[in-house]
């Protein structure tokens, strides 16, 4: 076990040295987590501007302006008090767990009515592979940051 703080960075510092260290460290900063930061941020925009687009995809544009204003108020709140984003971030997962709850209680209010035609033939043209088995766990591990 290594005590020291820094998450990847301490590890990779006391197993290869100070310069692959160095190098992850920076490659994250620069690659590695705007990059993801940006991808979430897109996936919001998407979500977030697909009801006012029913019927249809909604513009890129719409999009890529919707996912850098996310970028630029999410930037700013951490910028200006880090004790205001604690609280926002508070009230953002108690709300998504509560959406999440509502979700489950209201399919299992369906199902407990009879309402299981999605369940019939539901894996019809699935491909089972190991590729396609792997490129779920990653996706999870990816969506997650569970690595």
């Amino acid at each position: 076990m290594i005590t020291k703080s820094g998450g990847e960075y301490a590890y990779l510092l006391e197993a290869f040295g100070p310069i692959p260290a160095f190098l992850y460290s920076w490659m994250c900063i620069l690659v590695s987590k705007p990059s993801s930061f940006a991808i979430i941020c897109l996936s919001f925009a998407e979500y977030a501007a697909a009801p006012f687009y029913p019927g249809c995809v909604p513009p890129q544009i719409v999009i890529k302006c919707l996912a850098a204003v996310a970028i630029i108020l999410i930037t700013s709140l951490n910028s200006v008090s880090v004790k205001l984003a604690y609280y926002v971030q508070n009230f953002l997962t108690v709300a998504k767990l509560l959406i999440v709850a509502v979700i489950i209680v209201a399919g299992i209010v369906l199902i407990a009515q009879g309402n299981t035609q999605n369940f019939e033939n539901s894996f019809n043209g699935a491909k089972i592979s190991f590729g396609s088995i792997g490129l779920a766990f990653y996706n999870g591990l990816w969506s997650y940051d569970g690595w």
